[in-house]
């Protein structure tokens, strides 16, 4: 592994619970482990606060074209300066906007690992083509998420998707 830290992660995640508000922590824990890791921009430190806005607005609430636009922006700024992409993927709940920002890093060219997670991993597993086929490295998230501290993010090394029905 390259020692030199390098890589500027962007790290991808829905937000929306407990539970991945704990995944994304623990993983920004791993990735200030490795390395090979200078930077990791994590969208959500960058919240937009529209001043014009109630501050009680909640998920979901209809949200200002200020700060829509802002966060918007926000997000694809921190897309184009990191050069690798890490997404937290929750299998039971699509985001989107994940699957947005993964084609977008896509499409700049840049190495994007994926860790799906599910809660129901008994469950037959199904994947998109777009993101199975997008993304460079797939590791599971239920179990593989110690990978951060050690992946070589300088190199991005291709683990294809595998174990995974396709729609």
């Amino acid at each position: 592994m390259s020692q030199a830290a390098i890589a500027r992660i962007y790290l991808g995640c829905s937000f929306l619970n407990e539970v991945q508000r704990e995944r994304a922590k623990q993983a920004r824990e791993y990735l200030a482990q490795n390395p090979t890791v200078e930077h990791v921009h994590f969208p959500f430190d960058q919240q937009v606060v529209d001043p014009a806005e109630s501050p009680q607005v909640k998920l979901g609430d209809e949200r200002s074209l200020l700060w829509q636009s802002q966060t918007y922006q926000n997000d694809l700024a921190g897309i184009q300066m990191a050069n690798c992409g890490v997404f937290l993927y929750d299998m039971d709940l699509i985001d989107d906007g994940c699957a947005f920002e993964i084609g977008f890093m896509r499409a700049q060219h840049k190495p994007v690992m994926l860790l799906p997670f599910t809660e129901e991993p008994e469950k037959k597993r199904v994947m998109n083509l777009m993101l199975a086929q997008g993304a460079t490295a797939f590791y599971d998230g239920n179990t593989e998420l110690e990978i951060l501290k050690t992946y070589d993010f300088n190199a991005n090394p291709a683990k294809p998707m595998t174990g995974y029905g396709i729609i």
